[in-house]
């Protein structure tokens, strides 16, 4: 990269104090990359940019519409692969099924007792649960392991060289940094590790075939942004651009598509503060490619009467978020890591102003329930 965005990737890291960072971009095939405190090529723990991999190897084998045979009968591959089919995200702990070839087809069978909070296509949330069974129907269909199956269909014929379900090369750091091993129940949904060299010859092979294109078809609209099958959208400069982004473990990382500019960037880091330093690369990106940053939405005044409505207790299967009203117009929520404050940015949708969550986006999409970052939660007091 040039040194205008090496300084900007050293200035994010420094000051969201992440370890390691590494952040490349492909346009028109022309590859650079940049890092800080580690190589280019240092393998990271990519979390759930392993989704539009797994999406990718779904499409390849199964029909959008063909029932899953473990959820009720309306839920359909479709609705796994985008996050509609209106079913919770977790399950507990999952390392309980163990790390055999069986521990996909275990799970199954408990996922039938996962909640449901709404019906398919009613409101898009965020279920890694659904990843889960997506991975299993498609290692069942090709006869052979969920990782074997995504090495030799999609691995391979992407041309990576170093993405894998192996160990990443540094540990995790900051908020929620886990030393314990990665479940292997949870490989479908993030279990991938990855270097930036790889994710764009990834990207870029998404753009080149055609048949990739399915994942960019909107089915569902998170608070932010549509999403289609494994594929986050969103407009930057009225540019269509495409991506995931990924967090576990003291991991936070970035895969973007911009199909317009025939662009590719891709940014990983080893911190639980991470994406907060990837949001300002990413927009040096997209100055670059498409010459304007993330738009920032303005901040509107709702009046106090509609607020209070909001205020309560939400939870769903591993959190409870209290919701308050605070001075100023803004509402004050409690997740289990911290007290955020969050403005409006539109009647029942809100914009966390702070902290690790700054700019995440909650909103209240059903009377009852409201939509945490990206999960759903059902209101309980």
């Amino acid at each position: 990269m040039d040194s205008t965005f090496r300084a900007v990737c050293e200035a994010a890291a420094a000051a969201w104090k992440v370890p390691a960072l590494a952040a490349g971009s492909s346009v028109a095939g022309r590859v650079e990359t940049a890092a800080v405190g580690c190589a280019a090529e240092t393998l990271f723990r990519v979390a759930s940019v392993t989704k539009p991999f797994t999406a990718t190897l779904a499409l390849g084998l199964l029909e959008l519409d063909e029932p899953t045979g473990v959820w009720a009968p309306d839920v359909r591959v479709r609705h796994l692969l985008a996050h509609t089919s209106g079913y919770d995200g977790e399950c507990g702990d999952l390392t309980r099924f163990g790390d055999g070839d069986g521990a996909l087809s275990m799970l199954a069978r408990e996922l039938p007792s996962v909640r449901r909070f709404v019906g398919t296509d009613q409101v898009w949330s965020y279920a890694n649960s659904g990843y889960w069974l997506a991975g299993l129907l498609a290692a069942e269909r090709a006869g052979q392991s969920f990782e074997d199956a995504l090495r030799e269909r999609v691995i391979g014929p992407a041309g990576l060289e170093a993405t894998s379900f192996g160990e990443p090369d540094l540990a995790g750091t900051g908020p929620h940094a886990a030393a314990a091993p990665y479940p292997r129940v949870r490989r479908p949904s993030g279990g991938l590790v990855s270097n930036v060299p790889d994710l764009l010859r990834f990207g870029g092979w998404q753009l080149a075939t055609p048949a990739a294109a399915r994942l960019r078809f909107v089915y569902g609209k998170p608070a932010g942004g549509v999403y289609g099958l494994g594929l986050h959208g969103e407009r930057v400069g009225g540019v269509d651009v495409w991506g995931h982004a990924g967090s576990y473990g003291g991991f936070q990382s970035s895969l973007l598509l911009v199909p317009d500019r025939d662009a590719v960037f891709a940014g990983l880091t080893n911190s639980g503060r991470g994406k907060q330093a990837l949001r300002e690369v990413e927009n040096a990106f997209f100055e670059r490619v498409i010459g304007e940053r993330r738009r920032v939405p303005a901040t509107i005044e709702l009046p106090r009467p509609m607020l209070d409505q909001l205020a309560g207790s939400y939870a769903n299967s591993d959190e409870e978020i209290h919701v308050a009203v605070s001075d100023g117009g803004r509402l004050s929520v409690a997740f289990p890591d911290g007290e955020y404050a969050a403005r409006a940015i539109g009647r029942r949708k809100f914009e966390i102003v702070e902290g690790d969550r700054a700019h995440d986006r909650l909103d209240f999409p059903l009377e009852g329930f409201g939509r945490f970052g990206s999960r759903l939660a059902e209101r309980v007091g």
